[in-house]
């Protein structure tokens, strides 16, 4: 067997933190490091959250993606945070790459978490990933010939160690950063990391080796190569005993709210678990954020003002309401704009999940949808909810997911080329101002309404609203719009092929319809709220 030697190194994430030893805890999902099974480009080979922002562990590097989200945090239910029309955040991305490093062509993934990720990405089926499980601990073989790379998840942070098997120099390991402000070693002898948001620390390395079971200190210290590159400077130490450096690296970023994840809905399961809906800002919500980065662009971000968009998110918990049972996002591929929202969940007898909301994608994932292209709209941006749904305009989306997550049964989109499943007044496609709310938009949330519903041969009703002159219409008994906002009210055959019937329900003004449900003759009723006299 070939004897190693040890370079440790520990990320913490809050000032004042220090980890010399690791920590022992249970291990949680969104702890660990998310594998990626095609979900992230090929390069990328785990992903970890962390308090204010992303750890990408990546073929060569490590990358740490930064982020504020104290304005948004601001501007969420409050109106006068909204006239400013903020939907924006400050984030940063500092690389950590080793030089002269080889891919990584073997990887061994300890610990692994007993839930998981399912993700639904665009409509080509086969860029969906299923079962995406995170892992306590990480080895991944010969980053550098003989010499191996262990992450291993803390509470909240995680470190990072160099295995070096005897003979081996490990003057290899060469850590260069890129993106910072500035890079330089303290007069304490710490690694001072600045950054668009503030400074990381690494403090000075403490080195150990245990030799005839006694611990026995090792002179280290950073050393600049350059004015970007780092390594250790080592004192004598025993060639045939493992060698431990550790220093802690503390992330002083400006610290912002925690992220956001905004619950919309939720529904229960026959068998007693229950379910959830809504939209995630970042990555505190235990899965990570598909709209963090620019796909087009190899994960590079820019610094400031990064318009926000949103998948949905479908959570299912366990009976007791003490475990998640697993997440699901729903939404388009396209990263630049396209924005989804949850309105509301129903269960059928098998527990598969029925959904509904509005979508600005231009390619969400559409299976066996009797409407298989977004009809189009006008420039949406609700600021206050904090969604942002650019300049194509919104649809509503229907869609059925198994009942463990794993596979979409069924979606479509159902619109017309005008705004559709959003209530808001027509006077500005910017909804940021007390102004444009009237009886209709009164409470928070109230823009996001509307129900789903199930008959006995599990067809799906859906009420909801339109601005569109051409919202399809099927044996309608309105079939024209009334005013500049009508309440909608259709029903999907339940294989999604179908629109069996159709109506519009309105008078002059805005009209939406928020509830739908069935009598035991099948009779339908529908309540909502209106601003016409002539309903």
């Amino acid at each position: 067997m070939l004897k190693k030697l040890f370079f440790l190194c520990v990320i913490a994430l809050f000032s004042g933190a220090s980890f010399a030893q690791e920590i022992e805890h249970e291990h949680s999902l969104y702890h660990g490091f998310l594998e990626n099974k095609g979900q992230w480009k090929e390069e990328v080979l785990f992903q970890m959250n962390l308090p204010n922002g992303n750890l990408w562990v990546e073929q060569g590097k490590l990358m740490y993606h930064l982020q504020d989200y104290s304005e948004l945090e601001k501007v969420h239910g409050q109106l006068k945070q909204a006239k400013k029309g903020v939907t924006t955040f400050n984030q940063d991305l500092i690389h950590l790459n080793f030089l002269g490093s080889q891919e990584i062509t073997s990887t061994e993934k300890l610990g692994g978490s007993k839930y998981y990720y399912n993700f639904f990405y665009g409509k080509d089926e086969s860029s969906w990933t299923h079962g995406v499980r995170s892992y306590h601990e990480v080895h991944m073989h010969n980053l550098y010939d003989g010499i191996d790379l262990e992450l291993i998840e803390l509470e909240g942070s995680f470190k990072y160690q160099f295995k070096v098997a005897q003979g081996v120099d490990p003057a290899q390991i060469q850590m260069h950063y890129a993106n910072q402000e500035e890079l330089k070693i303290g007069r304490d002898g710490n690694l001072i990391i600045e950054t668009y948001l503030g400074q990381i620390k690494e403090e000075k390395p403490y080195a150990y080796q245990i030799v005839n079971g006694k611990i026995k200190e090792v002179s280290c210290s950073f050393e600049m190569l350059n004015d970007s590159v780092v390594g250790f400077n080592l004192g004598t130490y025993s060639k045939h005993a493992p060698l431990i450096i550790d220093p802690v690296l503390v992330f002083a970023t400006y610290c912002g709210s925690p992220t956001d994840n905004f619950g919309m809905t939720a529904t229960y399961g026959h068998d007693g678990s229950a379910y959830s809906g809504g939209t995630i800002y970042g990555n505190a919500y235990p899965t990570p954020d598909p709209n963090a980065y620019n796909t087009s662009s190899n994960f590079t971000v820019q610094n400031v003002n990064n318009s926000i968009t949103t998948d949905a998110f479908i959570s299912k918990y366990a009976a007791d309401g003490e475990t998640m049972l697993w997440t699901s996002f729903l939404g388009g591929g396209d990263n630049t704009q396209g924005t989804e929202t949850v309105h509301s969940l129903v269960c059928d007898l098998q527990d598969n999940i029925y959904l509904f909301g509005v979508t600005s994608s231009t390619d969400f994932p559409i299976v066996a949808g009797f409407q298989s292209t977004h009809a189009g709209g006008s420039a949406l941006n609700i600021a206050n909810n904090g969604c942002n749904f650019g300049t194509v305009g919104t649809d509503i989306f229907v869609a059925k997911l198994s009942a463990n997550g794993q596979s979409l049964l069924g979606s479509t989109y159902v619109g017309g080329s005008a705004n559709d499943g959003v209530n808001y007044l027509p006077s500005s496609g910017n909804y940021t101002s007390p102004i444009h709310y009237d009886s209709l938009t009164t409470n928070y949330g109230d823009q996001f309404r509307g129900e789903i519903f199930l008959d006995d041969s599990d067809n799906i009703l859906i009420a909801s609203c339109t601005r569109s002159t051409d919202f399809p219409t099927q044996t309608a008994f309105q079939n024209a719009i009334g005013g500049q906002q009508d309440g909608v009210i259709f029903k999907l055959k339940n294989d999604f092929t179908q629109l069996l019937w159709s109506s519009y329900f309105g008078g002059t003004k805005n009209d939406a319809c928020n509830s739908v449900k069935l009598d035991g003759n099948g009779n339908v009723f529908i309540a909502g709220g209106t601003s016409s006299n002539n309903l």
